[in-house]
């Protein structure tokens, strides 16, 4: 692939790349397929926990929302699961409301209680992406790959925004390709291949309209 036909490298500002990023909720272990055997009782159980998953599952970033999670953290019975699901879900939260230097300090404090955590390192590359710190938020996003994320095409569109943000148009691109690939017909990396082709059009119709005048 030439890369004349690559969108020179576009500067995102911090708000609109936030919308672009894909946040990876954590989801408790009874919830999801093949974890029988991590169930996790506490969250069932306990009215704060259920609601900060519900609100944050419905892209709650309230203060209420701020609050039923801290709350929910406060049980001393939570089991160790748990308390690392609700963390993870802070720190959502907390980048959804900008305030990343917060959200980067929770996911920090869950990568200590368990650094192999894949969905923790997806969402600590979330916030070094919203901290301009695209190199490490890349080597997070691999490193989150490697350790098998829940939904691997979120994890390929984000290192492909980080790229680009580096000038690496032609990794960038493959990820974006690699997320298609993975999800088929998904809009935020639908978009962002149709902006390549169609960067790839106009700068073939401006060299041959350069051609043309000579």
């Amino acid at each position: 692939m030439s890369r004349a036909w690559l969108p020179r490298r576009i500067r995102v500002g911090i708000p609109a790349l936030l919308a672009c990023l894909t946040l990876s909720l954590a989801t408790p272990a009874w919830a999801q397929r093949g974890n029988e055997s991590r169930a996790v009782t506490i969250i069932g159980g306990d009215a704060y926990a259920q609601r900060c998953m519900a609100e944050v599952g419905a892209g709650g970033s309230s203060d209420q929302t701020l609050a039923t999670c801290t709350r929910a953290l406060r049980n001393p019975r939570l089991a160790r699961d748990s308390e690392i699901l609700l963390m993870i879900n802070l720190g959502v939260v907390l980048l959804r409301r900008g305030e990343n230097d917060a959200a980067l300090a929770q996911f920090d404090a869950v990568l200590e209680e368990d650094d192999e955590h894949a969905e923790a390192h997806l969402n600590r590359a979330a916030a070094l992406v919203q901290l301009s710190r695209h190199g490490e938020a890349i080597a997070e996003i691999t490193t989150a790959l490697g350790l098998g994320v829940m939904e691997p095409h979120k994890a390929y569109f984000n290192r492909a925004a980080a790229r680009e943000q580096l000038g690496d148009l032609r990794g960038a691109y493959e990820d974006y390709r690699t997320a298609l690939e993975i999800q088929p017909d998904w809009g935020p990396a639908n978009a962002e291949l149709a902006r390549f082709a169609r960067t790839r059009r106009d700068t073939l119709a401006s060299r041959l309209g350069e051609t043309g005048q000579q």
